[in-house]
């Protein structure tokens, strides 16, 4: 079927794919996660885009479909600018800006909560306490589930968080969009807003919170599995 490049979150890393993976890999597909050097000084969304693209380098197909997850909607526009084939997903994500209007309009659409949340450590890295993390990422995760989720968290160094620049337009690339109807980062209503003004597109509603690849892993794949399936066809995956 097709290949999956999953890119993970701001604080997060390659293991909160991990009940994803298998879901989507017993539909036939195959996945590909990494670790983006986010606790790296100096390192920006470029060069978390060159991170995972060497990670998946002579292995993911050039077609692959890139989803990301979060702060990953600002990595995989990017990444998809060297791999002219590949198709972007976006998962409860932030869209990479192409102006200043629409890095506004992001900034607006993330909940105030989020960054007052935060907290810059000694290292100038962003954490996030174990309490907070549970409220705002997994407030719909199994309390066990949500534990070990938390115990995988990253620090991540604050600057390239908070000062991305644009990218060029890449609507045309663009597969789809999966938000969720309870989301504590991303405000759903100004999400699908967004997502309908920027790409042409009407997202598809998940129940849940932020990290519906722990909440409903299944449910995800067989969505993610949908879209493919309808973007080989030429058509958009529509659950209506």
């Amino acid at each position: 079927m097709a290949d999956f490049i999953l890119v993970h979150g701001g604080l997060h890393g390659a293991s909160c794919w991990d009940l994803l993976r298998p879901e989507l890999e017993r539909a036939g597909h195959r996945t590909f996660a990494m670790d983006l050097p986010i606790d790296r000084p100096n390192a920006w969304m470029d060069d978390y885009a060159q991170s995972a693209l060497a990670a998946v380098e002579g292995v993911a197909s050039d077609n692959a479909y890139l989803v990301g997850h979060s702060m990953g909607g600002m990595v995989i526009p990017r990444m998809a600018f060297q791999r002219p084939k590949a198709r972007l997903i976006f998962l409860c994500a932030g869209f990479a800006h192409s102006n200043e209007a629409e890095h506004a309009e992001g900034l607006d659409a993330t909940r105030p909560d989020f960054f007052s949340k935060l907290t810059i450590d000694s290292q100038g890295c962003l954490t996030m306490t174990a309490e907070n993390a549970i409220a705002l990422f997994y407030q719909d995760v199994e309390p066990e589930l949500a534990k070990w989720a938390v115990s995988t968290l990253r620090p991540q160094w604050h600057e390239s968080f908070a000062k991305v620049g644009p990218v060029s337009p890449y609507a045309e690339r663009v597969a789809h969009v999966i938000y969720t109807t309870e989301d504590e980062i991303i405000d759903p209503a100004k999400h699908r807003a967004m997502a309908e003004k920027r790409f042409g597109i009407k997202p598809i509603a998940l129940p849940g919170g932020h990290s519906p690849f722990l909440s409903h892993p299944a449910e995800l794949a067989d969505v993610l599995n949908r879209i493919v399936v309808a973007d080989m066809a030429g058509e958009r995956y529509s659950p209506n």
